[in-house]
């Protein structure tokens, strides 16, 4: 190249024959290990029981998790109102959890998220192809997308793959400028939009809160109790669910994350709160 001299040809060209040296011995071997099962599982057993050619029913995929939206409107002028998206961390294998800190409330886009509810390979995957379309249908058209929008291309793109074995159970929750919208996706292309939605092996629990306690109006901090104690129960009652609880607020300016609360110390705390003992203790 102009303005080099031969010194730089040469260093190059060492620089070369160190990189082809480099890769053509053999490379060291990493010190990294695989963490090892808990206390009173064997890896043998383990491995024959989920992984064995004979071990078709233990690899049924197992599903559990719990996750919740819902929209309010605020009950005085210092609340924010808008939408509650609360979810738990526990991903399930089978009968083993695999992990207690999964993040199941995924950007889309400023003031958009998608829950994760099923595999989640599928729907971390899809949900990243959604936040991309969203992406550039924004830098395309120099507008924002409707959430109706959003959610119509994800089940669109669902649909495509019906009956192909995916397992999404999504909600596409998010403020535009028609409002606060919540839409429900499946790995069907099933989409319904609902006001009050629960997905997951724990919904049931979840709704039984949500349909005895909801309200139309509520302030920010009733709204955000709720949404906690829904998934608490929840979690409470269903094996599949458990970790922490997540949760985000969508107002009409910003999207909140709150910090994540254990569900363990929710429960403590709620049963404070309603003077009941946790245990029974028989009266002498």
């Amino acid at each position: 190249m102009w303005g080099e001299t031969f010194d730089d040809f040469e260093n190059e060209e060492c620089e070369m024959a160190v990189a082809k040296q480099n890769l053509m011995c053999e490379p060291a071997r990493a010190d990294f290990t695989f963490s090892k099962l808990p206390l009173g599982i064997q890896p043998v057993d383990f491995m024959k029981t989920h992984f064995a050619e004979t071990a078709a029913k233990s690899m049924q995929f197992r599903k559990g998790t719990t996750t919740l939206a819902f929209v309010y409107e605020p009950a005085t002028p210092n609340d924010k109102g808008g939408i509650i998206v609360a979810v738990d961390s526990r991903a399930s294998s089978g009968e083993y959890i695999s992990s207690k800190s999964v993040m199941k409330i995924l950007d889309i886009g400023d003031r958009m998220v998608a829950t994760m509810a099923g595999g989640a390979a599928d729907c971390q995957f899809w949900t990243r192809i959604v936040a991309k379309y969203c992406t550039l249908y924004e830098l395309r058209e120099k507008t924002s997308i409707t959430v109706s929008a959003a959610s119509k291309y994800f089940a669109n793109v669902l649909y495509g793959y019906r009956g192909q074995g995916l397992s999404v159970g999504s909600m596409v929750a998010g403020y535009d400028k028609k409002g606060p919208q919540i839409f429900k996706v499946d790995s069907e292309g099933d989409r319904c939009q609902l006001k009050v939605c629960s997905v997951g092996s724990g919904s049931l629990n979840a709704y039984g809160i949500l349909d005895n306690h909801y309200k139309p109006k509520m302030t920010d901090e009733e709204a955000r109790q709720l949404g906690l104690r829904a998934i608490m129960h929840a979690t409470y009652r269903d094996s599949g669910s458990g970790g922490v609880c997540n949760l985000c607020h969508i107002t009409p300016t910003e999207k909140i994350r709150l910090p994540p609360m254990d569900v363990s110390k929710l429960w403590f705390e709620f049963a404070e709160e309603l003077g009941r003992d946790i245990t029974y203790n028989p009266v002498e």
